[in-house]
């Protein structure tokens, strides 16, 4: 009875699964629906409403813009000479597509190589290698010596016979042929997509050009184009001021070619490397053309100028060519032999801080060798003597330890316990003591004058023996500041890269017998630059104003209008004395030349017209392990536009007034070049 009763509710159950199957299809068949609807309208909005957009998708996707290099500006001289111009010769360049294969050019490489020759002492062993397995005969060759078991095509496969190439290179000889279209393809390889490079870019003879010109059809991206150099029609010189470039086969410089290449630079673009060229290299370099080339499903190319580029601004410098050149010669032609290491000038506009010349010469004291680098005057400093006892006078009237009134002290040699006695250079032992005004302490220069200032700015007053243990080590940091006033110890803040602020001696209370040495110009260490700032800013009146080799830009627009953006005076800082402060260091300087007295020290530029005012100094050195002096000269003609700072570093005592025989010169030479003598104190 029981069993059918379980039978029968089986069947009740397997009825109703049944009974649901048509739901679920109907489920899923309508789900099946609304998705094949959401396809359909998919698929029309793709082909109706946005076929606009895909079809210039695709275009662009066929079409690249490539940049083109222009022309860097050119830099002219005061008068307008142009001391750096462009040269174009004719060159072959290669542009690399979006995207191209290695057989590919590979194939394009090869046909190039065959009208072109270029310089293959670059080629490396890895492009070498490169090229060698390209070519499946040679390819084959090397499988059989490698006996590699890697599947062609993979990177595995081109690695083990790159690498077997790269390590047995002899045995895979290249023909000079084969190395020809090797360097071609080492270029290519290298370059980015869509950079432009110069497969050659020198030397490039009227056949090659005609090869090239007539199958350019036949090499995609091969073209003749333009390659610039640097061209420097008044000669050479100027290099070492104006700096250089790098070329297209150096590349860009090592030390910044990431930097460079982030602002869109190619690898082989034409940058500055040193001096004016670098400083100024966005200015220079101008802006590329920008060309679309198109090409269609046939393969044929079409260009089109988007931007025809921007040469790059041209700058008009302070400096005077000829003048720069004569002074540069002045000084090859005086400098001293002996232990004497280089010779160097700068002449300055005092009023606006624009720069007439700055020439310098290195000398191997070994060799006696000369060598051209007007840079020297920004990056190289020396101790350089009384020179700065200007400045350290003014810092006595600054800090009240003397006055234009009160600046009477007694020469007399400075013997402090712990340090050697320090005298005036005519005063050695004591029997020539005198009262010195400010004035009169320049003229003869005095260096215990500037050394008891010195201890009156420490609050001490000089008596024989007294010790130093009492003497602040502030006392330092009170000179420094004083003499940054003028421009010493500190940056000028000159247009040009590689300036240094000099070497500062130490402070500490084991050195404090130095702050001696320091008033007088033995201890810290300046470049000739800084003198020229020095001086511009006695005979300016007491305004530091920043030295520039640049005068003015000039640039194009697109319409070829001209604008000439003049760089202005820039005043740093001033010096803060009175009148009254300003006269006494005029009328000492003015002295050191002009005096009757026999220890005047300037006096061999009394014959220079216009008069002339200066200081000199002659600072203890040692060089090769000879006692030595720098020879230095700060010099300027009150109310005129000039002023000039001369170094000397290690001649002998007989040469210390070379200083004032190169003085004389550039004055002379200056009223020659630059100026008319008449216009002076105008």
């Amino acid at each position: 009875m029981q069993s059918p009763k379980r039978r029968g509710k089986r069947r009740v159950s397997t009825n109703g699964s049944l009974s649901r199957i048509p739901v679920r299809l109907n489920v899923l068949m309508g789900i099946v629906v609304l998705m094949l609807g959401a396809l359909g309208w998919r698929l029309a909005t793709l082909q109706i409403t946005d076929s606009a957009k895909y079809k210039t998708a695709v275009t662009s996707a066929e079409s690249s813009v490539e940049q083109v290099n222009v022309q860097r500006g050119m830099i002219y001289d005061s008068t307008g000479q142009a001391l750096v111009a462009n040269k174009g010769s004719q060159a072959i360049t290669y542009t690399k597509p979006k995207s191209i294969t290695e057989s590919e050019m590979y194939a394009i490489a090869n046909n190039v190589g065959k009208y072109l020759t270029v310089d293959t002492k670059q080629l490396s062993t890895p492009n070498y290698a490169t090229y060698y397995i390209q070519d499946p005969k040679r390819a084959k060759r090397v499988v059989e010596a490698s006996g590699t078991t890697a599947a062609p095509g993979t990177d595995a496969y081109v690695n083990a016979l790159r690498g077997y190439v790269e390590k047995h290179k002899k045995r895979f000889p290249l023909t000079d042929l084969q190395k020809n279209k090797a360097m071609i393809y080492q270029k290519m390889a290298n370059s980015y997509a869509l950079s432009t490079v110069y497969l050659k870019e020198t030397d490039v003879t009227q056949q090659e050009i005609a090869d090239i010109g007539e199958r350019q059809s036949k090499m995609p991206g091969v073209k003749v184009g333009i390659y610039y150099t640097r061209d420097y029609p008044q000669g050479d010189a100027i290099k070492s001021l104006v700096g250089g470039t790098s070329t297209s086969k150096s590349g860009l410089p090592e030390d910044s070619v990431n930097s460079l290449l982030t602002q869109g630079y190619s690898r082989d673009d034409v940058v500055g490397t040193s001096y004016l060229e670098k400083q100024y290299e966005s200015t220079l370099k101008g802006t590329k053309a920008r060309v679309e080339v198109t090409t269609d499903k046939d393969g044929n190319t079409k260009e089109t100028t988007q931007y025809k580029g921007q040469a790059g601004d041209n700058l008009t410098l302070t400096i005077n060519a000829k003048f720069q050149n004569d002074v540069q010669d002045i000084l090859e032609k005086n400098i001293p032999g002996g232990n004497t290491t280089g010779a160097y000038a700068v002449v300055i506009n005092p009023k606006t801080g624009g720069i007439y010349a700055t020439a310098g010469v290195n000398r191997d004291y070994e060799t006696g060798k000369l060598t051209a680098d007007a840079l020297s005057t920004v990056n190289q400093a020396n101790v350089v003597g009384s020179v700065v006892k200007p400045a350290m006078i003014t810092t006595g009237f600054m800090n009240g330890a003397i006055t234009p009134e009160n600046n009477t002290i007694t020469d007399q040699p400075i013997s402090v316990a712990g340090t050697p006695t320090k005298s005036s250079w005519w005063n050695r032992n004591g029997s020539g003591n005198m009262p010195l005004t400010a004035d009169t302490a320049l003229m003869m220069s005095s260096n215990t004058y500037v050394m008891q200032v010195m201890l009156r700015l420490g609050g001490l007053n000089y008596f024989p023996g007294m010790s130093l243990g009492a003497l602040p080590t502030s006392v330092y940091q009170t000179m420094r500041d004083g003499f940054a006033r003028f421009g010493l110890g500190v940056k000028t803040g000159i247009d040009l890269p590689g300036e240094i602020t000099g070497i500062k001696g130490s402070t500490t209370r084991e050195h404090i017998g130095n702050a001696l040495d320091e008033s007088f110009g033995q201890y810290d260490t300046y470049t000739t630059m800084q003198l020229a700032q020095y001086v511009a800013t006695i005979a300016n009146g007491g305004y530091r104003v920043r030295p520039h080799i640049v005068q003015s830009i000039q640039s194009r627009d697109t319409a070829n209008k001209v604008t000439t953006t003049t760089i202005p005076t820039e005043v740093l800082g001033t010096v803060g004395w009175t009148k009254d402060e300003r006269d006494l260091i005029w009328k000492g300087m003015n002295e050191v030349v002009h005096s009757s007295s026999g220890y005047a020290t300037g006096t061999h530029l009394k014959d220079v017209k216009p008069e002339v005012s200066a200081k000199t100094g002659t600072a203890e050195t040692t060089t090769n392990g000879a006692t030595t002096v720098t020879s230095s000269l700060i010099s300027f003609v009150p109310d005129s536009d000039v002023a000039l700072a001369v170094v000397i570093p290690g001649t002998d005592d007989a040469d210390e007034n070379v200083n004032q025989a190169i003085g004389s010169q550039i004055y002379a030479a200056f009223w020659k070049d630059v100026q008319d003598a008449g216009s002076a104190n105008k």
